[in-house]
């Protein structure tokens, strides 16, 4: 039966893809790059006209890297009450100086097998109580078990 079971849980895991942002910790991202960037005091002050106000994470892709500022291609931003809005990818040059942490998107294969082993017992569970495997709450046959009088 684990013979069996094992690439479908391999298969469930993958296909249920988690991701995780991870610190980059000084390595520069590269062109396509899915990040997220924790903006400081001052980026957030500095972007708010282009973002809207008290937004401080950005999400999206890189764009292209200068010297002083990413280009990103932004997909959501987050404000400080932790409200999430979707962008439809506008491009915007975000200076290095306003960035306090950048992460970049990378896939979990601890979460998504987790994920994997879930959905995939769910759907067994389920599967089994259609077929009439399970069976929850029938009377129970031959003697006993009843209340004394």
């Amino acid at each position: 039966m684990r013979s069996r079971l094992l690439p479908w849980l391999l298969v469930s895991g993958v296909l249920s893809g988690c991701y995780a942002y991870v610190p980059l910790g000084g390595v520069e991202p590269s062109a396509g790059a899915r990040v997220e960037a924790e903006l400081t005091v001052f980026g957030s002050d500095t972007l708010a006209r282009y973002l809207g106000p008290g937004v401080n994470t950005l999400r999206g892709d890189v764009v292209t890297t200068e010297s002083s500022a990413f280009v990103l291609s932004v997909t959501a931003v987050e404000d400080r009450a932790g409200r999430v809005m979707s962008w439809s990818r506008e491009q915007v040059r975000v200076p290095r100086a306003a960035i306090g942490t950048l992460h970049k998107r990378r896939f979990s294969l601890g979460r998504s097998v987790i994920l994997g082993a879930a959905l995939l017992g769910g759907s067994l569970a389920t599967w089994e109580f259609v077929r009439g495997g399970f069976s929850v709450g029938s009377p129970s046959s031959g003697s006993g078990g009843g209340v004394p009088r």
